[in-house]
């Protein structure tokens, strides 16, 4: 069972392999969409210097980019079984708390990594496929419609805002 800072719950047996009980999938799938989260957030931040209080936008961006993934994610999760929370919570079965973790975690990696020169148009893409493909999933195949609506506008949200910020750059001048 886990606590702090995600809130109480286990694994099943589902997922394998695990060590001490987490399954070696976990951390894989948090790698796999943490530098989608941080192109997100470097795209809305038009690409600044990330010193200083710049930094800590884009560690706040990539942890709210990353944490927004975990609205199709959970409530998917639990729905399949592989996790059980303690207390079911306020969002779909899943505690509020646990996207404080979600943001505080994700926060702390990025924190870390201080990722640098990143491929941003392929990290781009697999965040706006993943947004995409959940949404589509949820609303369509899993029967988690709830889930599917908010995860589409917590996602689509980061993603509108770096095609905002996109359009709004002025092409360069060629003489």
């Amino acid at each position: 069972t886990t606590g702090f800072p995600f809130g109480k719950y286990h694994y099943t047996n589902v997922l394998q392999p695990q060590l001490g009980e987490v399954p070696l999938l976990i951390p894989l799938a948090w790698m796999m969409m943490l530098p989608p989260a941080w192109a997100m957030a470097n795209a809305i931040l038009k690409h600044e210097e990330r010193e200083g209080p710049r930094r800590i936008k884009f560690i706040l961006l990539s942890a709210l980019a990353f944490t927004a993934w975990d609205l199709f994610l959970d409530p998917q999760m639990v729905g399949w079984n592989f996790w059980v929370w303690e207390i079911p919570g306020q969002y779909f079965g899943i505690p509020v708390v646990n996207y404080f973790g979600w943001l505080l975690v994700s926060g702390l990696l990025t924190f870390a990594a201080n990722p640098k020169d990143l491929p941003i148009a392929p990290l781009m893409i697999v965040y706006i496929l993943t947004w995409f493909l959940q949404t589509i999933g949820q609303g369509m195949f899993w029967g988690q419609p709830g889930p599917a609506v908010f995860g589409f506008l917590g996602m689509g949200f980061f993603f509108f805002l770096a095609l905002q910020n996109h359009a709004s750059q002025k092409p360069p001048v060629s003489h």
